[in-house]
């Protein structure tokens, strides 16, 4: 006979590693966005393009991921995660085997765009899950820690996967990951559960209508104004730490590849280590929003003293992206925000609306920098891959201080709710 702390004991161990595989998908789904940052040589030479087709190819899975959150939310509202993260696992999975084994840029380019499909399920699924299997008063927490798991597959995908493919070159190392994918993915379904039951029994009605959920979203000013400001402070990550930073440290600082690797995924370990960090004191004094003013105001210096000071050292370039990756962090606090400033059964619509500007800004952001590049580019190569200057990159990334400077001004225009657990 099991007894009822019997069965609570095995819900809270089965909570744990539900969470655990939806943040697993997370890192998963992380490592293959960022991966063709550390590929960018190899694919100026196998394909022989530019700076502008390799934005297209990074950036064709932001095309695919940004509209993707529109229905993704309000779908695991309806339906929950469990089947959705599945189907979408497996998805990245056979992306990735195609990727590899592309044979002309068109085939990349549709391989990223499933990949982005597939990835859009990734991060609304890790915090659907950690709403419903743990209680609110822990969420920011929680999100920051899952975040910052899930953002280990973007430092694996940079510094470890540039080692990985200086030993076995990026078509059979992109392969092998797909492979991996595909078991997550067959693991996912064998194990994930939607809610638990004592809280399948008394939660709140799916919405009887995707069309109402995103309607009711929509008509809130602060879902607008909350989004704006996460997609003027993701850029920077996506498409800086997610992309140019490394071709940037290659051709202005004379990095080889896997420094500059390195170096770029300290960004991604500055939002690992502050991302809980922040998540817990802004849940601690019940206040996002001066949380995102300062983190704001911070990446702005930052970024600034990596890009237009002559600071070239690897103790102070690789400090700074740490230190940087930290400030950058505070954006997840505006994931919380989405859901606070709305219903409790349309979070996922919420979410969805939020993340949708988010890669909306981020994709363009990936593709202009690469075509600004190409504009400014006077012919110059180097091993049988165009070579650009400091002063074109220095041009080019001027888009980032300006987008976190709209995002800082946006801020003051959230009207925070007051949390339940702080009155």
């Amino acid at each position: 006979m099991v007894t009822k702390k019997g069965m609570t004991k095995h819900l809270h161990i089965r909570r744990w590693i539900i969470w655990g595989l939806a943040v697993s998908f997370y890192f998963y789904e992380y490592f293959i966005r960022v991966a063709p940052s550390v590929m960018v040589e190899d694919l100026f030479r196998s394909f022989h393009i530019g700076a502008g087709i390799v934005g297209v190819i990074s950036a064709a899975y932001l095309y695919a991921y940004a509209p993707m959150q529109l229905p993704v939310g309000v779908l695991m509202d309806r339906f929950g995660a469990r089947k959705l993260l599945t189907f979408a696992t497996l998805a990245c999975g056979l992306a990735s085997i195609l990727f590899g084994i592309a044979p002309a840029v068109w085939v990349t380019i549709f391989a990223r765009i499933i990949m982005g499909a597939g990835s859009a399920f990734a991060f609304i699924g890790m915090i659907y899950i950690t709403s419903h299997w743990f209680h609110g008063k822990i969420l920011a927490l929680l999100v920051g820690v899952g975040n910052s798991i899930g953002m280990l597959g973007a430092v694996f995908g940079e510094g470890p996967l540039s080692e990985m493919i200086h030993v076995f070159t990026w078509r059979p190392t992109m392969i092998g990951f797909g492979v991996a994918g595909l078991a997550l993915g067959l693991i996912i379904f064998l194990t994930i559960r939607n809610d638990p039951k004592s809280m399948e029994k008394h939660a709140p009605k799916k919405s009887s209508s995707i069309l109402k959920s995103m309607k009711l979203v929509c008509k809130n000013q602060q879902t607008w104004i909350n989004g704006i400001v996460s997609m003027m402070f993701y850029t920077a990550t996506v498409a800086f730490g997610g992309l140019w930073a490394i071709p940037f440290l290659q051709q202005t600082h004379g990095y080889s590849n896997e420094k500059a690797s390195f170096a770029a995924s300290m960004i991604y370990i500055g939002w690992i280590v502050a991302g809980p960090i922040i998540g817990h004191f802004s849940d601690k004094t019940c206040n996002r929003k001066v949380w995102i003013l300062a983190s704001t105001l911070l990446s702005i210096l930052i970024f600034c003293l990596i890009v237009y000071t002559p600071v070239t050292a690897p103790v102070w370039i690789f400090s700074l992206m740490f230190l940087l990756g930290c400030a950058l962090a505070g954006q997840l606090l505006t994931y919380c925000l989405a859901i606070e400033l709305n219903t409790p059964d349309t979070k996922g619509a919420a979410l969805a609306i939020t993340n949708f500007l988010v890669f909306v800004g981020g994709s363009i952001v990936q593709t202009v920098i690469g075509f600004i590049l190409d504009a400014m580019w006077k012919g110059t190569m180097l091993n049988n891959a165009r070579l650009y200057s400091i002063e074109m990159y220095k041009f080019a990334m001027i888009i980032f201080p300006i987008s976190l400077i709209i995002g800082f001004i946006f801020t003051f225009f959230i009207k925070e709710k007051s949390k339940p657990w702080c009155s």
